[in-house]
């Protein structure tokens, strides 16, 4: 892979894994565009890297929140002690609790193993994607302009958590957006734009952990990997960096903008993976 094709990459999946249009589905897209032909052992490696550049902003950004749970969770075990300043706070907790049930469907995720190596695999991989692309549309259009905006952060229950962690283990097929399905579920939960950003994004890090480390794994055992080392750490550094840059837009906007305009991306992303499909066949 050149220089350039990995660069281009990585902006594009720091931009997309964030907004909710999918950014698996715009790295497939985009290495088709590109024409860069990549082997599955170089895009699992290549991906691994950008996922970790994900997860590293993710954490960065909520560094806060972090934070308090960590806190919260040292106080619990007994191996700190509470202080004035978190003596008495229970959000910290609860939103630990919510974060680690929202988590757990994600070992389901493993028995969607195989149909996702399927499609991925897949001749008609950018049809599938076409596909995935425009459902990930029509869900956010649908129920993002139904959102009811009545439950903040602070009001997501462990319920909701757990019906946005089940949407969450969909996003494993490229052009299921992570982001998108899970702000979905939030919106039919009853959540607001902010508090269901919010959400998502921290349900996003152990989420892209994980798949940066099951698809450096997978690339080993995929075959040899063309993609240098210098080509990973920059794809990691720069998505990490891209990916900053757009949860800042993202939330800054979150307080009273609503999602419905990425429906349009996402349709639009959809009808040009179909048309190279149709040209490539």
């Amino acid at each position: 892979m050149s220089w350039l094709g990995a660069i281009i990459l990585a902006i594009v999946f720091g931009v997309t894994e964030i907004y909710p249009v999918s950014g698996s589905g715009h790295f497939f897209l985009f290495e088709a565009f590109l024409g860069l032909d990549l082997t599955q052992a170089d895009m699992a490696a290549y991906r691994a890297a950008l996922y970790g550049g994900i997860a590293f902003a993710l954490m960065l950004f909520y560094r806060r929140q972090l934070g308090g749970m960590v806190r919260d969770l040292l106080v619990s075990t007994g191996v700190l002690h509470p202080s004035g300043r978190t003596r008495g706070q229970t959000f910290p907790r609860r939103q630990r609790l919510l974060l680690t049930i929202a988590t757990l469907p994600m070992l389901l995720a493993l028995l969607l193993n195989r149909p996702r190596l399927s499609v991925e695999r897949s001749s008609s991989a950018l049809a599938f994607v076409a596909a995935f692309l425009a459902l990930s549309g029509t869900a956010i259009f649908f129920l993002g302009r139904s959102a009811r905006e009545r439950k903040d952060i602070r009001k997501i229950t462990g319920g909701d958590g757990l019906v946005m962690g089940f949407a969450q283990t969909l996003s494993v097929f490229p052009g299921l957006s992570r982001m998108g399905i899970v702000l979905s579920a939030a919106f039919l939960r009853g959540a607001n734009y902010s508090g269901a950003v919010e959400q998502a994004g921290l349900m996003g890090i152990p989420a892209s952990a994980a798949a940066a480390i099951y698809l450096g794994i997978s690339a080993k055992k995929l075959g040899p990997v063309s993609v240098s080392t210098g080509q990973c750490a920059a794809g990691f550094l720069l998505t990490a960096v891209v990916g900053m840059i757009t949860l800042r837009v993202l939330t800054d906007r979150a307080a009273y903008r609503k999602p419905t305009g990425f429906a349009y991306w996402c349709w639009g992303a959809a009808l040009t993976a179909l048309v190279l499909f149709l040209a490539a066949a």
